[in-house]
């Protein structure tokens, strides 16, 4: 179509061009050609057949163009008949111009669209991973709930053989303990299975004393590598009164596993301390062995899900299971460990059970002055002695005075904007370890800081 059209409009410029050719007068088209064949045509070259004389407007159309140009040839004879040839005009026009501006155009149109499918490649392979993880999930809850399901037929026929055993009092009590412990978990892998909500919901740690859960595991330990030549599995504790808010389910499961990972790391046998300890409000459990130590390298690792050491077929679960444990109690974890020594695990947790009446030196934070009032007679009725600030600045002053474990209740609303939860944040990262929230809001509002205690802006001592 192009062609046909350039070449009915070169027959018509040669048309009007043709007595001034046919004369030899090439002056006057050389002049007009170009405004002539502006828009349509790129170039023009008269071609004569005689002694007339040739020329090109407003450029020569080389060879080295002619994969660019197309060319409508228009012949001018001199006689109506066309016997005899004047000589050519040739007109040049852009041979790819269409399918340039289609290329353009598809490229334009592709750069538009590679965001839109950008995103949606982004969109599909989130809702893929999503759908995986989900399968993957609930594929593990089926299999939990499976074997958790299986186990407790067998159990209980352990627990009701070991009721009949000729073992003394002491064994049979052991053994009916760990049968138990099983038993509870398998529930609650049932109920998490069930209602995943629901069963986290019930997992709540509250005051125990450490000393007997700890040492209930350790003789379960004993008895379950007695037959490992060379091991020893000792427990030491500072009391029975050091108490912290644990779940007693997690926290066994978790000295458990760091117990079973001291001594299948070792060789030739060893010994592990199971250790319950105090250190400045703070209940430490420890468990300590003399085995070959770990790598600086890999120790930097530890802890993480996953990371595991010296263990042959070890995945990392029970140390990570120890660390999120002791984090979600509001304590800390920690391993240490020298090549050729020995490996210390120490799961450190805010000691509890210090009773209101006991609080004889207590500080408050709290921007109104019925409150502190309040609290100063509170505090002198009950014999105890109270620090109280009204500004976050005024007790960062007196921070370097006051003693780690010393209980301090702050306001959730401060003055100036200023948030009690991030007060107790800064003072947790202080070293600080008895913090409380003295507010009406609900505890819900503060359940991102699982260490936080939370309770009304009522005094604490008895009155």
């Amino acid at each position: 179509m192009t062609a046909h059209f350039k070449q009915r409009l070169g027959s018509q410029l040669a048309a009007a061009f043709r007595n001034d050719l046919l004369m030899g007068d090439t002056r006057k088209a050389m002049l007009e050609l170009p405004k002539a064949i502006r828009g349509d045509f790129s170039g023009a070259k008269w071609s004569p057949s005689g002694s007339s004389q040739p020329f090109s407007v407003p450029e020569n159309i080389g060879l080295y163009k002619s994969l660019t140009y197309n060319k409508s040839v228009i012949t001018i004879f001199f006689d109506e008949n066309k016997t005899s040839k004047c000589g050519e005009l040739i007109f040049y026009y852009h041979r790819w111009m269409p399918a340039l501006w289609a290329l353009i155009l598809w490229a334009l149109l592709f750069a538009a669209s590679v965001p839109i499918w950008l995103r949606e490649k982004t969109k599909i392979e989130r809702e893929y991973s999503l759908s995986v993880k989900a399968e993957i999930g609930e594929s593990r809850a089926t299999m939990a709930a499976q074997v958790a399901h299986d186990i407790r037929s067998p159990l209980a026929a352990l627990g009701a053989a070991a009721k009949g055993l000729s073992a003394d009092a002491e064994q049979r009590k052991l053994i009916e303990g760990a049968v138990g412990r099983m038993q509870g978990i398998a529930n609650d892998l049932l109920a998490r299975y069930r209602a995943p909500g629901a069963a986290e919901a019930k997992a709540k740690p509250v005051v125990m004393r450490l000393a007997g859960i700890v040492e209930q595991v350790v003789e379960e330990k004993r008895l379950q590598h007695a037959a490992k030549a060379g091991v020893r599995i000792n427990f030491e504790s500072d009391g029975g009164e050091l108490k912290a808010e644990v779940e007693a389910k997690e926290l066994q499961r978790a000295v458990s596993n760091l117990v079973n990972n001291a001594v299948e790391a070792f060789e030739k046998g060893g010994t592990v301390l199971v250790k319950v300890s105090s250190l400045d409000g703070r209940v430490l459990i420890a468990v300590k062995d003399d085995g070959k130590g770990i790598p600086a390298d890999v120790l930097a690792r530890l802890g993480g899900k996953g990371e595991t050491h010296g263990k042959a077929g070890g995945t990392g679960l029970g140390l990570y299971h120890a660390k999120t444990s002791a984090e979600s109690w509001g304590g800390s974890f920690k391993i240490e460990s020298e090549p050729g020594k020995g490996t210390t695990v120490t799961m450190e947790l805010p000691r509890a059970g210090v009773s209101d009446n006991e609080h004889k030196l207590v500080v408050l934070l709290d921007d109104d002055a019925l409150v502190h009032m309040n609290w100063r007679m509170a505090a002198k009725a009950a014999g105890a002695e109270l620090k109280s600030f009204k500004t976050p600045e005024e007790l960062e002053a007196a921070r370097e005075d006051l003693p780690k474990d010393i209980p301090i209740y702050i306001d959730a609303e401060l003055g100036d904007r200023a948030k009690g939860d991030e007060v107790a944040q800064r003072l947790r990262e202080k070293g600080f370890t008895d913090i409380t929230m003295a507010t009406g809001h609900s505890p819900d509002k503060f359940a991102g800081l699982p260490w936080l205690k939370v309770r009304g802006k009522e005094p604490p001592w008895n009155s």
